[in-house]
C-alpha cells in the first residue's frame, strides 16, 4: 500500500487516493461533460495498482504520481481516455505555469490556497512574513494562516484551556481563514506570532483644551502613527479662536489652526514611512465651525487628515424645518454666535466676525463644500451616542479615518470581516455555516485584544477595559451576484439586513458565551448591559470597515460596497498595476456564450452592462455597479446594515456629476432619516484631476489626487494611479 508522497517542498504527507480520483473527474468532465465519478475511480484504481507495484519499497513524490497517471491513461485501447489524458497533460502544464508564477511573486513559495495572481501580490507584499536582515519572504500563505491560528489559539492558556483544547482551536481558527471565510485586519494577520506588537488601526484621541493637553496628545499621536494606527480627534474640544488664553493673557489662535500643526506634524511622519490615516471632527455647535467646514476648500490643504461635521438632532431639526432663526452654537454651555475668521497669510488672526447664517445656511456651506470636493464628510453625533454601550464612561465626540468606527476617548477597536462570498450554496445563504464563522471569528478577535499592546498607556488602558470588536464583512456584491439578486432592490437592501441581523445576533449569544467562560469586560459596570442584567465580554461586537486590502486579498467586493466597475485596474505596493475583470460576470458570460472581444471590450469601455445591446436584461439586473445605483438607494442599502450593526458603516454614496447641490443636500437629510451614523457623498468628477476613469476618460489627467470611493479620504498618486493611504484601496485609469 501507497501510504506517502513526498512534496515538491520535500516534506511528505498521507497518500490520498481520493486526489487522483478527482483530477481524472474533472479532465474526464473537460472532455465529456457526463463522465461518471465511477469511472473515473475505476481509472484511479488502475494508478494505484502500477504505483504499488512500482513503488514497493520507496515513497513517490508527486511528479511521479503524476506521470503515472498520464502512463495509465494513455494506455487504455479508448480514444474517449487518450483526450482526457491530454486534458490532464494540459492540466498539469497550466498548473506548473502557475507555480512558477507563484514562485516569481513569493520569491520561491508556492500555494495550494485559490488566490488568484493578483491577490497574491497583495498577500506577499503586505502580510507574508520575511527575514529582518534580507527583507526576503520566509514563509507560504499556509504558513502565515497557520502562524495567525496558532499564536491566536495560544492566548487560551490565559483562561485554563488544557493541550487538546487549544489545539482544537487552533485548528479551528485555521479552517475559516484556509477557507476564505474569515480573516482579521492586516495588522494582525502581518503581527500574529511575530516580533512586532499588535496593534489596530482605529483608535480615538481627545486633546485637553491647554497647550501643555495639546501637545501631550500630539505626542502620543505621534507615537500611535508610528505604530501604524489610524486616529480621530474631536476639535471641537478645543476653545474658539479669539477667546482669551488665561495663562499667557493672549487669545486662542482657534482649533482649526491646531489641526493645521497636527497635519504639518503627521507629514513628516509619513515621509519617514510609518504612518496612518487621520480624522479630524468639529461639531456644529461649535462657533468655529464655518472656519472648520472650509478649512479644506483649497485642494491639497491639510492632505494628512479627512474631516467630517459633527452634526447634532438639534441641529438637523432646524434644518429640517427650515427655521429663518439664527443659528446659536452652545460651547461649554456658553451660547455664541459662529464666526468668520479671517486671517493672515501666516495664519494670524486678523478679524473675527460674528454670523447669523441659520442652521440650513451653515448646512448649506457643507452640502456645498462636499459638492465641491467630497469634503467635509458628516457624522451624526447624537445618533451615535444613543447606542454608546458605556455611556458612563464619557460622550463619544469622534471616529476613525474611514468614520465606521466611534470611540471615546483613547479607546480602541480590533478589525475583523466575514467574507460573504463563501457563504452560498446553491444559490442560497448557508446560514448555518455563517453563524458558525461568526462565533469562531469572535472568539479570534476578543484573543487578538490579549495580544495587543500600545506605546500610550492611557490607550492601554481604555481598550482592555472596554474590550470593543470589530466584526464586519466583504464581499456581499459577490454574494448578490451568485444569488441573482439586484444590488438596489427590496431583495437587496432585505438580504442586507438579514445577514447583518444574524450576524449581530450570532455575536452577541457568543460574546454572552465569552463572558461566562472568560469573565465580562472591565468596565462592564459603567455599561448599558449592566443595567440590563446581560453579561457580556465586549462592549460591542459589529462594525463594517472598507476592507481595502484584505478584500483584494479575497479577490471579493470591499465592505458593503458595490463593484466600481466590471473590468478596471488597480495599484497596489510600489506602483504595480493589477488589471480585474469581474470573476463572476466571466463566467456567466461563458456559460451564456456571450464571452468574446467584441463585448469585453464594450464592458472594458462602458464598466457597467447596462449601455451594452448584447447583454440580456437578466444580467443587466445582477450585474450592477456603483455607477448604476442612484445616491438614495446607496443610502438606503447603508440604513440597512446599519440598523443591525453595533457601531457604523463605512459607505461611499456615490452622486453622478450632474447632481445638484439640491441632490447632496437630500441625501445628507435622508441619511439622518434613516439613522445613519455618518454619511460621505462623493459626485463623481467634481475634482479637476479625476483619477477613477474608464477606457471612454482615458484623455482625463491623473497627475493629482482624487478622493477614495471607500473612505473618501486623498488619494495618493504615483506613476498615473491612485492609492488610498487609509484603507489601501486602489485604482489605475483603464
Amino acid at each position: 500500500m501507497i501510504k506517502k508522497i513526498i512534496k515538491r517542498d520535500g516534506s511528505t504527507l498521507p497518500f490520498n487516493q481520493n486526489k487522483i480520483t478527482i483530477a481524472i473527474l474533472k479532465a474526464g468532465n473537460s472532455i465529456k461533460k457526463d463522465f461518471e465519478e465511477s469511472e473515473a475511480l475505476e481509472m484511479s484504481n488502475k494508478v494505484i495498482k502500477i504505483l504499488e507495484n512500482k513503488y514497493s519499497n520507496k515513497i513517490p513524490n508527486v511528479e511521479q504520481i503524476q506521470d503515472v497517471v498520464e502512463i495509465t491513461l494513455m494506455a487504455q485501447n479508448n480514444e474517449l481516455y487518450h483526450k482526457i489524458a491530454k486534458a490532464y497533460i494540459l492540466y498539469r502544464n497550466e498548473h506548473q505555469k502557475i507555480r512558477d508564477s507563484q514562485r516569481s511573486i513569493m520569491e520561491g513559495y508556492t500555494t495550494n490556497l485559490p488566490f488568484s495572481e493578483n491577490s497574491l501580490r497583495v498577500v506577499a507584499g503586505r502580510y507574508l512574513k520575511r527575514d529582518g536582515k534580507t527583507g526576503k519572504i520566509i514563509e507560504s500563505p499556509e504558513e502565515m494562516f497557520s502562524r495567525v491560528a496558532k499564536s491566536l489559539a495560544k492566548v487560551e492558556e490565559m483562561y485554563g484551556k488544557n493541550k487538546e483544547e487549544i489545539k482544537s482551536l487552533e485548528s479551528e481558527f485555521r479552517e475559516i481563514l484556509y477557507n476564505f471565510e474569515f480573516t482579521p485586519a492586516g495588522r494582525t494577520l502581518t503581527n500574529s506570532g511575530s516580533d512586532t506588537k499588535l496593534v489596530a488601526n482605529c483608535i480615538v484621541l481627545h486633546m485637553e483644551d491647554s497647550m501643555d493637553g495639546i501637545f501631550q496628545t500630539l505626542k502620543d499621536a505621534a507615537l500611535l502613527q508610528q505604530a501604524g494606527s489610524g486616529l480621530g480627534f474631536p476639535f471641537h474640544l478645543l476653545r474658539p479662536a479669539g477667546m482669551r488664553a488665561i495663562q499667557t493673557k493672549g487669545v486662542a489662535s482657534g482649533p482649526v489652526s491646531f489641526l493645521k500643526v497636527y497635519n504639518e506634524a503627521f507629514g513628516v511622519i509619513k515621509q519617514q514611512g510609518r504612518h496612518g490615516a487621520n480624522m479630524a471632527v468639529m461639531s456644529v455647535e461649535h462657533p468655529d465651525i464655518l472656519d472648520f467646514i472650509n478649512a479644506k476648500r483649497v485642494e491639497g490643504d491639510i492632505k494628512n487628515f479627512n474631516i467630517s461635521v459633527g452634526i447634532t438632532d438639534r441641529f438637523m431639526k432646524e434644518v429640517d424645518s427650515g427655521s429663518t432663526k439664527p443659528w446659536i452654537c452652545e460651547f461649554n454651555g456658553e451660547k455664541m454666535k459662529p464666526r468668520t475668521i479671517v486671517r493672515s497669510q501666516d495664519g494670524v488672526i486678523v478679524d473675527i466676525k460674528e454670523s447669523t447664517m441659520t442652521a440650513r445656511e451653515i448646512f448649506d456651506e457643507i452640502v456645498s463644500a462636499a459638492w465641491s470636493n467630497g469634503e467635509p464628510g458628516i457624522v451624526f453625533l447624537d445618533e451615535v451616542n444613543k447606542h454608546n454601550p458605556v455611556p458612563k464612561l464619557g460622550r463619544i465626540e469622534a471616529c476613525n479615518p474611514c468614520g465606521e468606527q466611534f470611540l471615546q476617548d483613547s479607546d480602541v477597536c480590533n478589525l475583523g470581516s466575514i467574507n460573504l462570498e463563501k457563504f452560498v450554496k446553491d444559490g442560497k445563504l448557508d446560514e448555518k455555516r455563517l453563524k458558525e464563522v461568526t462565533r469562531l471569528s469572535i472568539r479570534l478577535l476578543d484573543n487578538v485584544i490579549d495580544k495587543s499592546e500600545y506605546p500610550i498607556e492611557r490607550v492601554n488602558t481604555v481598550f482592555r477595559g472596554n474590550r470593543r470588536i470589530g466584526l464586519g464583512l466583504m464581499g456581499f456584491a459577490d454574494l448578490l451576484y451568485l444569488m441573482k439578486i439586484k444590488y438596489n432592490s427590496k431583495e437587496g437592501f432585505s438580504m442586507a439586513s438579514k445577514i447583518m441581523k444574524l450576524i449581530n445576533e450570532e455575536a452577541h449569544k457568543m460574546s454572552q458565551e465569552l463572558a461566562k467562560e472568560k469573565g465580562v469586560f472591565p468596565n462592564y459596570d459603567l455599561s448599558i448591559y449592566k443595567e440590563k442584567n446581560i453579561k457580556m465580554r465586549n462592549a460591542a461586537l459589529t462594525t463594517v470597515a472598507p476592507t481595502g486590502s484584505i478584500s483584494m486579498m479575497y479577490d471579493v467586493s470591499s465592505g458593503v460596497e458595490p463593484y466600481f466597475a466590471l473590468v478596471y485596474y488597480k495599484e497596489v505596493m510600489g506602483g504595480q498595476k493589477l488589471y480585474y475583470m469581474n470573476k463572476h460576470l466571466e463566467k456567466i458570460l461563458k456559460e451564456r456564450n456571450l464571452y468574446n472581444d467584441d463585448i469585453i471590450e464594450k464592458i472594458t469601455k462602458e464598466g457597467s452592462l447596462q449601455n451594452i445591446k448584447e447583454i440580456p436584461q437578466d444580467i443587466k439586473d445582477t450585474f450592477v455597479v456603483a455607477m448604476d445605483i442612484s445616491a438614495e438607494d446607496h443610502i438606503r442599502m447603508q440604513a440597512a446594515f446599519q440598523k443591525y450593526t453595533d457601531n457604523a458603516i463605512s459607505k461611499t454614496c456615490n452622486f453622478p456629476n450632474s447632481a445638484t447641490k439640491d441632490d447632496v443636500r437630500e441625501g445628507y437629510i435622508l441619511a439622518w432619516k434613516l439613522k445613519c451614523k455618518g454619511c460621505t457623498v462623493y459626485r463623481d468628477g467634481s475634482r479637476d484631476m479625476q483619477v477613477l476613469n474608464l477606457l471612454k476618460n482615458e484623455n482625463k489627467s491623473t497627475e493629482e489626487s482624487d478622493r477614495c470611493p471607500e473612505c473618501n479620504s486623498k488619494m495618493e498618486i504615483k506613476e498615473g494611479c491612485a492609492t488610498c493611504p487609509s484603507c489601501s484601496y486602489s485604482y489605475c485609469s483603464v
